[in-house]
């Protein structure tokens, strides 16, 4: 895919938003942290269940809602797929295995990254990630062997109290195999978790998610899940207008906000039509009858899909967009819809 040129990022605080807007945007490198999506960045700052999946510092209550923040990626910068999101399709075997649930949204969750090749980049943290997950495997292992707790220790400190009884010898074989495990550990997470960040000049916006807001964006999904015609001006000044009136928003100084709505108005629509394809070409899989791993293969995603529902279904979206009046508002959109439905249910046949 190609790099947006300006990403949003649904925080989980007010108080973390204004961190953001004063020193800059850190994250790990290839963790799913941005979006190209304003409906996407608005559940997360608006929705409980999302805000509480973050790894914000500050305190979530049920009355604080976080905010949209709007960033310009930078030249030195690109964002693209996060880690975790592919998937392999065995034919065969018919079996759907790797991330499937993150295939599905991994255009909404998408993640920055330093100059270089991405590929190789995902590849290498992944699996970095594995490892890190095995040394911390070990580690655990290691302390059950010698009658620890792994869920009581969590610093060098914790490690010394509970083995104080233990005798001299014993108290050093632990200590030095700790110590060799947790440089290990050191170094992998160097490497699963490199950090990467936006200065703050490339702040732009920290929007506040009002009813208002939310009620021009939730037309926005409507008419994109109708494949509807999306009025990109008409939306793009409507959402702007909203954002400008609002004086609790911050918005950097000589900003051309249209522009902004505007880029991200398109990604939007790009995403989520992505998102409702991806998931129609995951129940095609298992109306053919494959089984659709997440991750590990005893973790099965059981869903019943009726094969005839959905051809009727993927029938009734290729009555719309073969239509000569079908136009959502993006050319690339509505080609990318045709090809992908008709070749769905070339599939299903």
């Amino acid at each position: 895919m190609k790099s947006p040129e300006f990403i949003t990022h649904g925080t989980s605080s007010e108080k973390d938003a204004e961190k953001i807007k004063n020193e800059g945007f850190e994250a790990q490198e290839g963790r799913a942290t941005v979006s190209g999506d304003l409906i996407y960045a608005f559940e997360w700052a608006t929705k409980q269940e999302r805000r509480k999946g973050s790894k914000s510092e500050s305190e979530i209550t049920e009355e604080e809602k976080g905010r949209i923040v709007i960033m310009k990626v930078p030249e030195n910068k690109s964002v693209n797929y996060a880690t975790h999101t592919d998937i392999q399709v065995d034919e065969t075997l018919k079996e759907l295995t790797g991330y499937s649930s993150k295939y599905e949204s991994g255009r909404k969750q998408l993640a920055i990254y330093d100059e270089g090749d991405v590929v190789e980049k995902r590849e290498k943290i992944e699996q970095a990630k594995k490892e890190l997950k095995e040394i911390n495997a070990q580690f655990s292992g290691f302390l059950r062997e010698n009658n620890i707790d792994p869920d009581q220790i969590k610093s060098k400190e914790d490690l010394i109290a509970v083995i104080q009884s233990f005798d001299i010898e014993k108290k050093i074989k632990i200590l030095k195999k700790a110590e060799e495990l947790e440089k290990e550990r050191a170094e992998k997470i160097n490497l699963a978790e490199p950090d990467v960040v936006i200065p703050q000049e490339n702040i732009l916006m920290s929007i506040v998610p009002t009813v208002e807001l939310g009620k021009k964006l939730s037309e926005l999904s409507q008419k994109i899940r109708g494949l509807e015609k999306i009025e990109l001006e008409n939306f793009t000044e409507g959402l702007s207008r909203i954002i400008e009136e609002n004086a609790e928003n911050f918005l950097a100084s000589g900003l051309d906000v249209r522009e902004v709505v505007g880029n991200l108005l398109t990604s939007t629509m790009e995403t989520e039509v992505v998102n409702m394809v991806r998931s129609l070409s995951m129940d095609v899989k298992r109306a053919q009858g494959y089984k659709i791993y997440n991750r590990d293969k005893n973790e099965v995603k059981e869903k019943e899909v009726d094969k005839q529902k959905l051809k009727q279904k993927l029938e009734k979206i290729l009555s719309i967009v073969e239509a000569d009046n079908f136009d959502m508002g993006v050319e690339y959109l509505n080609r990318y819809i045709r090809v992908n439905v008709n070749k769905l249910l070339e599939d299903l046949k």
